[in-house]
C-alpha cells in the first residue's frame, strides 16, 4: 500500500489556487511521478494485475445481470455490514485461490521502495467506490459492489422506487433483494396498494377487513371519523417524534380546521403533550384538502422540519390514507370528494417518486422504460398513453437511443407526417399508410383518372339493378364496400353487410339473409368494376383512397428495408392499417390513447384492445396540463367509463381555442365572435377553405329556387336544381335517408341563418387567419383539434350531456364510448385553462365533486350572524355548535354559473353523505328540515313548460 499525506485546510486552499494543484487533474501525464515530486503520495496508485475473485461470482453467461453490474465494478468478496458478519469463503473459492498465479511483484518499481520525506506516513488503506464508508477489513482489497451495501441502505434506496417498479423489476434482479422487498415490515401500505389496485385476493380481503373491523362502511354514518381514529394508530419508525411531526404540521393552513374538527367531533383520539396523535390531524386535513397542492403543503411542512427522514417517511402515511380511500371508494362509500381526494394524494405521490433533480436527460421514469427495451423482431410493444404524456416524444426518443435501427414511422394523417418528419432523427422514414398504398397502387388509378373521393350513395343509386335502387339501398350497398375496404378480410361477404338501417317510414329495418345475400352481391360488383383499369365516367366505379389500400394489402407488401415500424395513433387504425403492419417481419411498436378512439364510425378499431403484445408500458404523466385539468380528464374516464388508471399532470400552472362537438356549431361560434369583437381574426382548424363555407353557400343558393342554379359550384348539389330531385327538400330528403350527418348538419346552419346565409359566410372569411399564432380565437371540433394543444380551451354545450346532479338524478341513461371519448380529447386539449360546461359539471359531481370548501365556523360567526344555508328555500341555520361549516364555490361556466354560498349540514349530507358528520352529530343532522330541490331544466325547455 502506498503512504498518503493528510493537508491541512490551508494546505487544501493553497493547493486550489496553484498550477501544482490543477496541473495533475488538467494535465495528468505532464507531471513527474517520482519520489522527489513535493506531492508524491496524492496521485492515483498504479493498478496492479491481480485478478479480481468477484469477477465469477457476479457475472453469468446469459447476460441477465451484465446491465446491473457493469455499473457497479466487482472489486471483493468481504461484506462488512453492521448487521452482518464478514463473509467466510468456501472450500471451493479457497482451491480457486491456491490455483491462481499471481506476480507479487509484477508493479514493484525502486521508487515504491523510497519514502524521501518524513512528512509522508503510513495510514489507513486507500478507500474504496464507496468512499470506506463500508470500511476495509486488513489484508483485504476494498470492495466496490452493490452487494456490499448495507441492508439498511439497500432499503432505503428501494423506497424512493415506485411499487410498480419494485414488484416487477427490483425483485427479479436476486434473492436478496427480493427478501428485501418481501419483508413484510419494509413499506407495508405501498406494496398493500399496488396489490389491491391490482385486484388481489389477499389485499382484497385484507382491506374489506380493516373497514369492517374500523367500522369504515357505507353504513356507519361515523364512517370518516373512524377512519382518522384508525390513523391516529399508524405505525410509524421508533425514530420519528410525534411531537416533533405534530408541531411541523402545525404551520399547514388546514391546520386549525382539523385540530377544532378532531377536538369537538373525535375526542377519545389518543393525545400527546401538544395536542392529539399527529397521525389523525394529519389524516383530517388530507381529508379536508381541496387540491393537489395543499397535500403538498403537508409534505412541505414535515419535509422541511426533518421529524420524518426515516424509510418510508411521509409517502408511507399518504399510501396508508390513499388506500384506504380507494378502499373505501370501490366499497361505495360516498363521500366529498371521494375519487379527487384519493386522487390528489396519488399524484403528490406519483411525482415524488418519479420526478427527479434536473439533468441532460428529461426522460420521465416511464419514458426510460420504454426507450431502454430492446426490441426484437418477433416483439408486439403496445404503449398505452394518456392526453398530452408524450406518445410522439417518446417514440423520438426511442429512434434517438437506438440509431442503428432503422425505423418506420406510420402517421395516421398527412398534417401528423410533416410534423414527424421535423422531429423525428434521420434513421426514421415518416409517412401515411395511404401515401405508400397510393405509390404502389393509387397512382394507376390517378392517371387513368379513376380517382375519386369518397363513395357516395348518390353515385351508386344510379348504377344498382332495377327494384334495388333508391338512396336507402344505396347507402346499405357503400357502407358494405366501405366496411369491407376498412376490414382485412380477403372478400365481400354478408358479415360486411351493415345489420339495420333507416328505411324509408323512419323505422328501423333489419335484412334477412336473402337481402344481406344481395347487398353482398350487388357490393362485389361495383367493387369488381372499381379495381378494373379501365377509365369510366360513372362515378360509382371511381377507385377511393380506401380501395387502393385495400388492394395494396391484398398484394401482401413486404417492408424488409425496416428494423422497427413505430404505428402511431393505433386506437384509430383500421383492421385494413394493421393487417398490412403486423404482418411485416419486424419489430413493431403501437402507441396510442385508448380514451382518444373517435373514428369507429370510419371502420376504425381499438388496436390496443384487440392485438395481442408481447409487451405492454403505460404512459400516464401529461407534460401538457396541471392536476386540475387532468382531474377532470380522470374524472369523465373514471366514471363515465369505468377507467381505473390514473391521469396525472405536470407542475404547470397564450391561446384561445373554442372546441366544438359538430361543424354546425363552429360555424355558430365563429359567427358569435366575429359580431362581438370587431376586428379580430379567426383561425379555423384545418383551414377555412376545408370548413365547408362554398358548400353552404351552394346549398343557401339552392335554397333560393331552380333559377340560382348557375351560382352553385358543387356538382353534387347542383344535381338536385332541377325539379326532378325535389331542389332543396330533395337534398334534405336525402341526407336523411342516407344518413349524412355532415350534409345534415350544413342544411341545419342554412335553415337557421336563412337570408344572412351571403353575410355571415363573407364575415367569417374576412375575419380568417391561416396562422393559428397571429389569430384572436381558434375554433374547431374536437376531431380537427385531436394531437393538438392550447393555452385556453373553451367547451361549447353541444357534447353528451347528463342533465343533473348526482343529489338529484334519478337515472343514468346508457351514452356510447365514442361521445365519451370526444369529451375526454377535449378537455385534455388544455395546457393551463379550462372552462367546462354545465354538463361537466354534472358529471364530476357524479365523483363527488361539488366544490366545496371548509372553513372555520367560529370565524364567519364573528363577521356575521345568523349563518343561512344558501339553498334555495332551506330554512336551516349554522350553528356555534358545528366545528366547521362548508361552501360551496361559485363557478362560472360556458352556458351560466352557479352562485356558491354556505351549505347547512343537511345539505351536505345529501350532496356528499358521511363529510356532513365532520360537521355535526347524525343525528342533529336528522332533525333537520329537508328541502326538496329541483331539477335544472335548460332553458328552451323551462320556457316550453311554463307556456303550458
Amino acid at each position: 500500500l502506498f503512504p498518503r499525506r493528510h493537508l491541512t485546510t490551508a494546505e487544501c486552499a493553497g493547493l486550489t489556487d496553484s498550477s501544482d494543484g490543477s496541473r495533475p487533474l488538467s494535465q495528468p501525464l505532464s507531471v513527474s511521478c517520482d519520489s522527489r515530486d513535493p506531492n508524491h503520495g496524492l496521485y492515483p496508485r498504479t493498478p496492479n494485475k491481480r485478478r479480481r475473485r468477484g469477477t465469477c461470482q457476479y457475472s453469468s453467461s446469459d447476460g441477465q445481470q451484465k446491465n446491473i453490474t457493469a455499473f457497479f465494478p466487482i472489486t471483493a468478496t468481504v461484506r462488512v455490514s453492521p448487521q452482518k458478519t464478514a463473509r467466510v469463503e468456501t472450500e471451493e473459492e479457497t482451491r480457486m485461490k491456491e490455483l491462481e498465479e499471481i506476480d507479487h511483484l509484477a508493479d514493484i518499481t525502486e521508487a515504491m521502495w523510497d519514502d524521501g520525506d518524513s512528512a509522508y506516513h503510513s495510514v489507513e488503506p486507500l478507500p474504496d467506490s464507496h468512499f470506506g464508508l463500508l470500511g476495509v477489513a486488513d489484508g483485504q482489497w476494498p470492495s466496490g459492489h452493490i452487494e456490499d451495501l448495507p441492508e439498511e441502505v439497500l432499503r432505503l434506496v428501494f423506497s424512493l422506487l415506485p411499487a410498480a417498479d419494485l414488484f416487477r423489476s427490483i425483485g427479479y434482479v436476486c434473492r436478496h433483494w427480493r427478501a428485501i422487498i418481501s419483508d413484510v415490515q419494509f413499506l407495508p401500505w405501498k406494496k398493500l396498494y399496488y396489490r389491491y389496485h391490482k385486484e388481489e385476493k389477499l389485499a382484497v380481503e385484507e382491506l374489506n377487513s380493516i373497514l369492517m373491523n374500523n367500522h369504515i362502511t357505507q353504513q356507519d354514518d361515523l364512517c370518516l371519523l373512524n377512519m382518522v381514529s384508525y390513523m391516529s394508530g399508524f405505525k410509524h419508525s421508533t425514530r420519528v417524534d410525534p411531537e416533533q411531526v405534530l408541531r411541523s404540521v402545525r404551520k399547514h393552513r388546514l391546520f386549525d380546521q382539523a385540530y377544532s374538527c378532531i377536538t369537538q367531533r373525535i375526542p377519545s383520539v389518543p393525545q400527546i403533550e401538544g395536542g392529539p396523535s399527529p397521525w389523525s390531524v394529519m389524516a383530517m386535513v388530507l381529508l379536508l384538502a381541496t387540491s393537489v397542492w395543499d397535500v403538498w403543503e403537508l409534505v412541505d411542512c414535515v419535509h422541511h422540519s426533518g421529524c420524518m427522514c426515516a424509510m418510508g417517511g411521509i409517502s408511507e402515511f399518504l399510501w396508508a390514507v390513499a388506500t384506504l380511500l380507494l378502499a373505501m371508494k370501490n366499497n361505495d362509500i360516498n363521500i366529498s370528494n371521494r375519487w379527487v381526494i384519493h386522487y390528489n394524494i396519488y399524484y403528490v405521490l406519483y411525482l415524488m417518486e418519479n420526478t427527479s433533480t434536473p439533468s441532460g436527460d428529461h426522460r420521465s421514469e416511464e419514458q426510460l422504460e420504454i426507450t431502454n427495451h430492446s426490441i426484437q423482431r418477433d416483439h408486439v410493444v403496445k404503449i398505452v398513453a394518456f392526453a398530452g404524456t408524450g406518445k410522439t416524444s417518446t417514440l423520438v426518443k426511442y429512434a434517438s437511443h437506438h440509431p442503428h435501427l432503422r425505423f418506420l414511422y406510420a402517421a395516421f394523417n398527412k398534417s401528423v407526417q410533416m410534423e414527424a418528419q421535423h422531429r423525428f432523427p434521420s434513421n426514421v422514414e415518416c409517412t401515411t399508410v395511404h401515401s405508400m398504398a397510393f405509390k404502389a397502387i393509387g397512382q394507376r388509378y390517378k392517371d387513368l383518372k379513376k380517382l375519386g373521393g369518397n363513395l357516395k350513395p348518390f353515385s351508386v343509386a344510379w348504377v344498382l339493378p332495377k327494384g334495388w335502387g333508391g338512396f336507402i339501398y344505396a347507402k346499405v350497398v357503400t357502407t358494405t364496400i366501405n366496411t369491407f375496404c376498412a376490414s382485412a378480410d380477403p372478400c365481400i361477404s354478408t358479415g360486411h353487410v351493415p345489420d339495420k338501417y333507416t328505411n324509408t317510414k323512419g323505422l328501423v329495418e333489419r335484412p334477412d339473409l336473402y337481402k344481406k345475400l344481395k347487398f353482398a352481391s350487388l357490393a362485389q360488383d361495383i367493387w369488381e368494376k372499381m379495381i378494373d383499369l379501365r377509365p369510366t365516367r360513372k362515378t360509382a366505379y371511381h377507385m377511393t383512397h380506401d380501395g387502393y389500400l385495400k388492394l395494396w394489402q391484398l398484394q401482401r407488401p413486404c417492408f424488409d428495408q425496416y428494423d422497427v415500424i413505430f404505428i402511431d395513433e393505433a386506437q384509430d387504425c383500421t383492421p385494413v392499417i394493421m393487417d398490412i403492419m403486423l404482418s411485416q417481419n419486424c419489430g413493431k411498436i403501437l402507441v396510442g390513447d385508448p380514451h382518444q378512439q373517435i373514428y369507429t364510425f370510419r371502420g376504425a378499431v381499438n388496436a390496443l384492445h384487440t392485438i395481442s403484445h408481447t409487451h405492454l408500458f403505460y404512459l400516464t404523466q401529461s407534460f401538457r396540463f396541471g392536476p386540475e385539468i387532468a382531474y377532470i380528464g380522470a374524472t369523465i374516464l373514471d366514471v363515465c367509463k369505468q377507467v381505473k388508471k390514473t391521469l396525472v399532470g405536470g407542475l404547470q400552472e397564450g391561446s384561445l381555442a373554442i372546441l366544438c362537438r359538430s361543424n354546425g356549431t363552429v360555424f355558430s361560434e365563429a359567427v358569435r365572435v366575429a359580431e362581438n369583437s370587431p376586428q379580430c381574426k379567426i383561425h379555423i382548424i384545418g383551414g377555412v377553405n376545408s370548413f365547408g363555407l362554398q358548400k353552404i353557400m351552394d346549398i343557401w343558393e339552392l335554397m333560393q329556387g331552380d333559377n340560382r342554379k348557375g351560382n352553385i359550384k358543387d356538382p353534387f348539389i347542383c344535381n338536385f336544381a332541377g325539379g326532378a330531385l325535389g331542389g332543396f327538400m330533395g337534398l334534405k330528403s336525402y341526407a336523411q335517408n342516407t344518413e349524412d350527418r355532415e350534409l345534415e348538419v350544413k342544411l341545419a346552419v342554412v335553415e337557421r341563418y336563412s337570408n344572412r346565409i351571403p353575410q355571415l359566410v363573407n364575415l367569417i372569411y374576412s375575419r380568417a387567419e391561416d396562422s393559428p399564432a397571429n389569430a384572436d380565437y381558434i375554433l374547431g371540433t374536437v376531431h380537427k383539434s385531436k394531437g393538438l394543444e392550447f393555452d385556453t380551451v373553451i367547451l361549447t354545450d353541444d357534447f353528451v350531456k347528463v342533465s343533473c346532479q348526482r343529489h338529484i338524478m334519478q337515472k343514468r341513461g346508457g351514452i356510447r364510448d365514442d361521445e365519451w371519448n370526444l369529451l375526454y380529447v377535449g378537455v385534455t386539449r388544455a395546457k393551463r385553462n379550462l372552462i367546462i360546461t354545465k354538463s361537466i359539471r354534472n358529471i364530476l359531481t357524479l365523483a363527488g365533486e361539488y366544490f366545496l370548501r371548509s372553513e372555520l365556523t367560529s370565524a364567519l360567526l364573528e363577521k356575521a350572524y345568523p349563518l343561512c344555508c344558501s339553498v334555495r328555500d332551506c330554512p336551516n341555520l349554522l350553528g356555534p355548535e358545528c366545528a366547521l361549516s362548508m361552501r360551496k364555490l361559485s363557478v362560472t361556466y360556458t352556458d351560466g354559473c352557479d352562485e356558491g354560498g354556505l351549505l347547512c349540514a343537511l345539505c351536505v349530507e345529501q350532496r356528499v353523505g358521511p363529510m356532513a358528520f365532520l360537521l355535526d352529530s347524525p343525528e342533529c343532522v336528522r332533525n333537520m328540515h329537508v328541502t326538496e330541490e329541483r331539477v335544472e331544466l335548460p332553458v328552451n325547455i323551462a320556457m316550453l313548460l311554463a307556456l303550458l
